[in-house]
């Protein structure tokens, strides 16, 4: 097996994530339309469990965190982006070596660097992950800690856009991402990638074509390189203004399995259907080196109502499952749902944080853990999620399974739950209902169910665990800048992990 060693001087991904941040704010000083909300948070977490143990270990814990938090959204300007980011601080009273600071930083920002033509993609993401799905499931980033990691992610892309004859358009794209984290479940991971993208879509009238091109290589230290490369070529169709049909030919390689690159065809179908500007679908199948590839999505929004659900199987990574193909965002997906109340884009995002901030709704929902691994799998999912927005009501509801299968071979896994097994599934779900008792006090409640099951050839490396994690909360306004929240959590594992957790949390927020 070739390892090639990497001279490159290494630079830590806190210094990409604070380089990215730091243009992103000093950009959005001379932006048009930006908004900036800086909050400080006081959180007490009395808990009965702390670290998610057996009842027989289990121990009794008060943790105080002091978590700054910056939200910031630009439009208008050169730059166009959203930013969120946290500085949480947490003290444990009886056992003060688990005293931690940590950020997170959710940060997503486009560059005009040369008008109508050179742009630059950036997005950088700091986050606690579970390091394996048949661990203890916590219900904040303080318990549980023991099966947390902080994953850092940071993509930079700069792209040349431009177009020739009467409807083509081109695209040339280099893309430079790189992943860490706290753990050795988790080596860095580099990945270079450069695409290429002509289509021309109305070439001969109803008909036209794409041609999409890409070589990229994964680079992890002490570990083989991963070379990928593919190239599609796709005949479209216009067969009314709602039907567009799709005809893929192409071809693939890599290295996955060993050092030797394969080679193989790739041949696919697919459709585009607009039923309104509110419903829509797509679908697309595809013949590859893994058997039948495929994607199909849908969309449909209406009134107070929205839903979408995707049905997908492809090639995946650490990096792509931590850039959102997991779960549901909260903040875009209520964006997407309140686009017919607040057309203005700008109205619309304080009109969301502050939808939010006074129901408490959680970041994010339905999630599906990032499967930490070196190395390359493949993801067959399902996933679906329904939000219902009122005045005083407000739904989130969400699905999902979740099939992944190791592709590499196990030096690249290196720990977690691809190092003992070739596969390992997901299934659960999470609704949150949340109702406005008062034009100041609102409450939620929510359930998040999850099963979790590791297969392997060895029969005892193949095991399942269950979590269920309910809570209920009381949310008030004391000033337009000041809220409070009083939170109960009850959390319980079953299976290979077993554990049950009460704990009551004491929140208050101030906005600046």
């Amino acid at each position: 097996m070739k390892v090639r060693p990497h001279s490159r001087r290494e630079r830590s991904i806190p210094h990409w994530c604070l380089a990215v941040l730091s243009a992103s704010i000093g950009s959005m000083a001379f932006a048009q339309q930006t908004q900036i909300i800086p909050s400080v948070s006081l959180t007490e977490t009395i808990t009965d469990n702390v670290s998610l143990k057996r009842s027989s270990e289990a121990e009794s814990e008060m943790i105080t965190q002091v978590i700054p938090n910056i939200v910031a959204t630009t439009k208008g300007g050169r730059v166009e982006g959203s930013m969120q980011a946290a500085l949480s601080s947490a003290f444990y009273a009886n056992d003060g070596g688990r005293n931690r600071n940590y950020l997170t930083l959710n940060g997503m920002a486009k560059v005009e660097a040369w008008e109508k033509r050179g742009f630059i993609d950036l997005s950088a993401t700091v986050s606690r992950e579970a390091l394996s799905a048949l661990g203890p499931k916590s219900g904040d980033t303080v318990t549980g800690t023991a099966n947390q990691g902080e994953v850092r992610n940071v993509v930079i892309s700069p792209y040349l856009t431009g177009r020739f004859g009467a409807t083509g358009k081109a695209n040339l794209r280099y893309t430079h991402s790189e992943t860490d984290s706290s753990s050795s479940t988790l080596q860095k991971m580099q990945r270079d990638a450069i695409s290429i993208n002509l289509a021309d879509p109305r070439a001969f009238g109803a008909s036209g074509w794409t041609l999409a091109f890409t070589d990229s290589l994964d680079q992890t230290a002490n570990r083989r390189d991963l070379k990928t490369q593919n190239a599609r070529l796709t005949g479209l169709l216009q067969v009314d203004p709602q039907l567009v049909l799709r005809l893929v030919v192409g071809s693939e390689s890599n290295n996955y399995r060993s050092d030797d690159v394969t080679r193989s065809t790739i041949m696919g179908v697919g459709a585009d259907l607009s039923v309104s500007p509110l419903t829509k679908f797509s679908g697309l199948w595809e013949d590859r080196f893994f058997g039948p590839g495929y994607s199909f999505t849908a969309e449909h929004r209406r009134g107070f109502l929205l839903f979408t659900g995707s049905y997908s199987k492809d090639v995946s990574t650490t990096s792509q499952s931590l850039t959102g193909t997991t779960f549901f965002n909260t903040y875009d997906f209520l964006m997407a749902a309140l686009q017919g109340q607040y057309p203005n884009e700008t109205e619309r995002a304080i009109q969301v944080r502050t939808y939010m901030a006074d129901r408490q709704l959680p970041e994010r929902f339905g999630a599906s853990q990032a499967v930490l691994s070196n190395g390359m799998f493949l993801d067959r999912r399902i996933r679906f999620g329904v939000s219902l927005t009122g005045d005083r009501n407000s739904l989130l509801f969400s699905g999902f399974r979740s099939q992944r299968n190791n592709l590499t071979d196990q030096s690249f896994t290196l720990g977690g739950d691809f190092q003992q097994a070739d596969r390992v599934n997901e299934t659960g779900g999470s609704v949150t209902l949340s109702h406005r008792l008062t034009p100041l006090t609102s409450a939620n409640v929510g359930l998040t169910l999850t099963r979790s099951h590791r297969d392997s050839t060895s029969a005892a490396a193949s095991q399942a665990n269950r979590s269920r994690i309910f809570t209920a909360a009381l949310i008030t306004r004391f000033t337009p800048k000041t809220s409070g929240t009083l939170n109960f959590r009850n959390n319980r594992g079953e299976g290979l992990t077993a554990y049950t957790e009460n704990a009551l949390i004491g929140s208050l927020s101030i906005r600046f």
